[in-house]
């Protein structure tokens, strides 16, 4: 049987009841220990949320602005003739030249031109004819054989005409400049009379000589030459 002493020893060896403070520490390490729990679930979800949401934010384009929201845009309509035509200046685009107006009259002297004042009996009068542009703007005129027209006259009498036995007509057209002189090349005339009945015929009848005199008239694109004066003696 043990004494006393051994039921004091036996119950001094349980252990004691924790006191209140024990108690308040062991409960605010347990909220602690939660409010970390809690915050790190929630950090957790947060960088899973962010991780999606982000990938769909690279992954979808960037909206188009709409263009009735900011400024309208602009349509073949609604752009003025008037600004492309400026625009296009601006850009030193250069202008078509405008194309030379048909000489006129008024514009051009044509000139009936003879190498003498007189021929001898085995003599042939060379014809020539020149254009002289006396304005100060450039024209266009057709020097071609399809536009001259050289006409010898005795008086009323009518000589020799070139067109009237003229064949392969040929046009030429030349831009007369200001000042500019055109000379055509000269020719022989057979001093023979000429019609259109005798085209074919080998011995057509000679002008008159002997002192006879007789005038060179040239027409050119319509303008017509002042006569020139020769004789045949």
């Amino acid at each position: 049987m043990g004494g006393p002493f051994g039921t004091l020893s036996a119950m001094s060896e349980r252990p004691g009841k924790p006191s209140p403070a024990v108690y308040r520490r062991r409960r605010l390490v347990a909220l602690l220990v939660l409010i970390l729990l809690v915050l790190g679930i929630w950090w957790l979800v947060s960088a899973i949320v962010g991780l999606f949401s982000g990938g769909e934010d690279a992954a979808e384009p960037a909206p188009t602005p709409v263009a009735t929201e900011s400024a309208p845009a602009e349509t073949p309509e609604s752009t003025s003739a008037p600004e492309e035509t400026e625009a296009s200046g601006e850009d030193g685009a250069e202008e078509p030249e405008a194309t030379p107006e048909v000489c006129t009259e008024s514009d051009v002297t044509v000139t009936a031109v003879v190498d003498a004042e007189a021929y001898g009996p085995e003599e042939s009068p060379q014809f020539s004819v020149e254009l002289m542009n006396e304005s100060d703007q450039p024209c266009i005129i057709d020097i071609g054989t399809a536009s001259q027209v050289y006409t010898v006259m005795s008086g009323e009498d009518t000589i020799w005409v070139s067109t009237h036995c003229q064949t392969d007509e040929q046009t030429q057209v030349v831009e007369l400049t200001p000042d500019k002189k055109v000379t055509a090349p000269a020719f022989e005339w057979s001093r023979e009379r000429s019609s259109e009945d005798t085209c074919e015929d080998e011995n057509r009848p000679e002008a008159v000589a002997d002192g006879a005199y007789y005038y060179l008239t040239v027409k050119v694109g319509g303008i017509t030459s002042a006569p020139a004066y020769f004789a045949l003696v």
